[in-house]
């Protein structure tokens, strides 16, 4: 698995449109993947904000930013960072920081029709981390503690227009303990939430 750090050119045309839609964002990322057109490429990114646009991606594959450099020249405002994460050092029971931008929901019946479901985005905080917590349950950790520094909901639009979708996006920041190691691996290679192509679900860890 890898971690690559892209700081983006805010003059650059293409990078501003990305920047703005995160639909055209994860399909210009795209680009730096094998065959993107025939397998859809398995990566999680999440945008940081900042004086400088950062991208922040998470790959099974080794990315060539190259290939993306060649077809959007200017692109890139350095040459992008890309490294392997090892993962071996991980352990039951270990204590790790985290970050995540996630989309927390929950699906409730349609009281207008029963038989449908819908899937709504979690406003309070207190819902919010109990998403988490739910989300840890599953993922091979429990939530030692974590703030959601921000919320708000966010408007995007498809390529091909049409009405807009709107998703509740959630910055966490916490504490976190490994209770399932083989678990947790897969959560963060898999990532947690829906709506993981664009920009949501990547789990970001650190010692301390």
């Amino acid at each position: 698995m890898y971690l690559s750090r892209l700081l983006l050119d805010p003059r650059h045309k293409q990078a501003r449109t990305d920047l703005a839609n995160p639909y055209q964002m994860h399909a210009t990322l795209c680009h730096a993947f094998a065959e993107p057109e025939q397998t859809p490429p398995r990566f999680l990114w999440r945008a940081e904000e900042g004086k400088t646009p950062t991208v922040l991606v998470q790959s099974i594959e080794t990315p060539n930013w190259e290939k993306l450099t060649q077809r959007f020249p200017g692109y890139f405002s350095q040459r992008p960072e890309s490294k392997p994460i090892p993962l071996e050092h991980l352990q039951s029971g270990q204590v790790l920081r985290f970050r995540l931008r996630a989309n927390p929901t929950v699906t409730r019946k349609d009281p207008q029709n029963p038989q449908k479901s819908k899937r709504h985005g979690l406003k309070e905080v207190e819902e919010q981390l109990e998403w988490l917590s739910r989300q840890g349950r599953k993922g091979g950790f429990a939530v030692l503690g974590a703030m959601v520094a921000q919320s708000e909901r966010v408007k995007m639009f498809k390529h091909t227009g049409g009405s807009p979708i709107v998703l509740q996006s959630v910055l966490y920041d916490g504490h976190l303990r490994i209770t399932d190691l083989e678990a947790f691996k897969n959560t963060l290679t898999g990532g947690l939430g829906h709506a993981k192509a664009l920009g949501f679900g990547l789990l970001s860890i650190a010692r301390g």
